[in-house]
């Protein structure tokens, strides 16, 4: 590797992953690491047993190398679709490149520091998606050393035409946001484009799979990885480089998935010299319009508010306002009605499976199990836009703010709370749409659904504020860092799985009714949220003064 492109990187990497230096944050961080890989390890478990009977299906016909092609091509497609939003702010929004612009660097160092960067980043997906896989695989085949080294080569490789992908698109579309005068606005439209963009290409890949598989008569052989691989056309390479490990042609197949990535890396530092400097100057500077109010327009804005009304507006504002934000934390609550939506308009087949469940959904004894599911969901749905477990975060070195102005920090928290909990009820709401349209629930059944959901929403609005409250990650150079690289985040959606789980495994050993399921969930989640509001109302506004930047 070239000496500049190597220490440029390592500045960056620095600048990005370093710990803190106080001992006090630096001992937070790491025992923050520690119980966020614990709160893992049931969902760890889950996933590799779920890894291991799959295996087992796919090799009663001989279609086990099936589960390598759909792990690299799902974990491809996952880093394409993540790693668009961070590949913009790394690339473009984040406060080194006005540093580093007028050094006398080459752009294509500046391009290959900040690719790595973002390669690294993305192998936190590649471990949660594609590692367990490969372990997985491994073991259950028996493979032999050969096959460990091919799957760290290939693991290693992986990230780099998905984020080829996503950086070529990034750079064209900030080509010409110098020709938008709002560019806030035309970063976000470009973010929903790209992710209308991205969803789109896997729903008819995903068709084109199922249509082809359709059609294929003889298993066996592993005669489905060319099928499956259509998803992601080079994981055909790299499975069947593992695949035939033992063999020439392993070692063929693994060297073509390298040499097609560093072909990827190549054109994507080619059209880097041409498009990012002429993308990326003048990024900073925003366009503003004056517009003159009349006296009655006047009056309208400047009618008194109480503060917390006031301060969950500023809130709420920011997250819409902001593009990191509101891709991450607003976007997030409309997402999953369109993942519900999108089979049922591209693949008629997943409409017979509908019927099925609308089927099951109308036998006696099965509501309660419909309710607690859906509360369940709720306690991820709401604990994944992260705007509570980034609150803290999302301020930044304007931290020192929020100690000055004539407002309480149990106010300030309790409008961080309010403004996740409104948006969760969002959430909420356009699942439960979804779910009476599709599924056919009854409307009685589904609004004592939502006003019950609305303790879990609660829950883990609470939960992400105190996980912030204690750790905040305010040192970041661009606001995707404050989302994306926040581990509070991971730990609040860990914790709220991992209560979704023991509360629908607990309603299933005990077999409850509807009522006792309601009567259940109202009075433990009920006390949760009491004994977390009276934790915030007497030790937050303590934790919230020790913060400093």
């Amino acid at each position: 590797m070239n000496k500049k492109l190597l220490i440029l990187t390592m500045a960056l990497m620095k600048n990005g992953f370093s710990l803190p230096k106080e001992k006090s944050k630096k001992i937070k961080q790491i025992l923050l690491f520690v119980v966020l890989a614990l709160s893992l390890l049931p969902m760890a478990y889950g996933i590799i047993t779920f890894l291991r009977i799959t295996y087992n299906g796919l090799a009663t016909v001989g279609e086990e190398g099936v589960l390598l092609s759909l792990g690299i091509a799902i974990s491809a497609f996952v880093i394409f679709f993540f790693g668009l939003f961070y590949t913009m702010n790394t690339f473009y929004f984040s406060d080194d490149v006005e540093n580093l612009l007028p050094l006398p660097i080459k752009s294509s160092h500046i391009l290959g520091a900040k690719f790595i960067i973002v390669t690294i980043f993305e192998y936190l997906t590649g471990c949660l998606i594609f590692l367990p896989i490969l372990i997985v695989y491994g073991v259950k085949s028996g493979a032999g050393v050969l096959y460990y080294v091919y799957a760290l080569l290939i693991f290693l490789t992986l990230p780099v035409i998905p984020i080829v992908l996503d950086a070529v698109l990034v750079m064209i579309i900030m080509r010409f946001t110098n020709l938008a005068k709002n560019k806030d606005a035309f970063r976000t439209i470009s973010a929903v484009i790209a992710i209308i963009f991205g969803v789109g290409v896997s729903t008819m890949s995903q068709r084109f799979v199922l249509n082809q598989g359709a059609g294929q008569t003889q298993l066996g052989n592993n005669s489905l990885v060319a099928i499956t691989s259509n998803i992601f056309p080079a994981s055909k390479l790299g499975a069947l480089g593992l695949i035939n490990h033992g063999s020439p042609s392993g070692l063929v197949y693994t060297g073509l998935f390298i040499v097609v990535s560093l072909l990827g890396f190549y054109l994507f530092l080619l059209l880097g010299n041409k498009l990012y400097f002429k993308g990326v100057t003048g990024v900073s500077v925003s366009s503003s319009s004056k517009k003159q109010i009349s006296s009655e327009q006047l009056s309208r804005k400047s009618i008194r508010s109480t503060v917390i009304k006031s301060y969950v507006l500023k809130e709420l504002r920011i997250l819409f306002r902001t593009p990191a934000f509101f891709i991450n934390c607003i976007l997030m609550n409309f997402i999953w009605p369109i993942i519900i939506l999108i089979p049922l308009f591209t693949q008629p087949k997943s409409r017979n499976g509908i019927g099925a469940i609308i089927g099951l959904l109308q036998k006696e004894g099965i509501t309660g199990m419909v309710f607690v599911a859906f509360f369940g969901a709720m306690l991820f749905v709401s604990s994944s836009n992260g705007i509570t477990a980034t609150s803290i975060s999302r301020e930044g070195e304007n931290v020192f703010f929020n100690k000055y102005i004539p407002v309480s920090y149990k106010t300030q928290i309790m409008a961080k709370v309010i403004a996740g909990v409104i948006m969760g009820i969002v959430g909420m709401l356009s699942i439960s749409i979804v779910a009476v349209i599709v599924l056919k629930l009854p409307l009685s059944l589904m609004a004592l659904i939502c006003v019950t959901s609305l303790l879990a929403i609660l829950f883990s609005n609470f939960v992400g504020i105190i996980i912030d409250l204690f750790n905040p990650k305010l040192h970041w150079d661009n606001e995707q860092k404050a989302i994306k690289q926040n581990l509070n985040l991971l730990l609040s959606m860990a914790i709220c799985v991992a209560f979704g789980g023991l509360t629908i495994f607990a309603v299933i050993k005990l077999n409850l009714n509807l009522i006792q399921v309601v009567v259940s969930l109202v009075a433990v989640y009920g006390l949760l949220d009491s004994l977390l509001y009276l934790f915030l109302k007497k030790i937050g506004s303590k934790m919230f003064s020790k913060i400093e930047y």
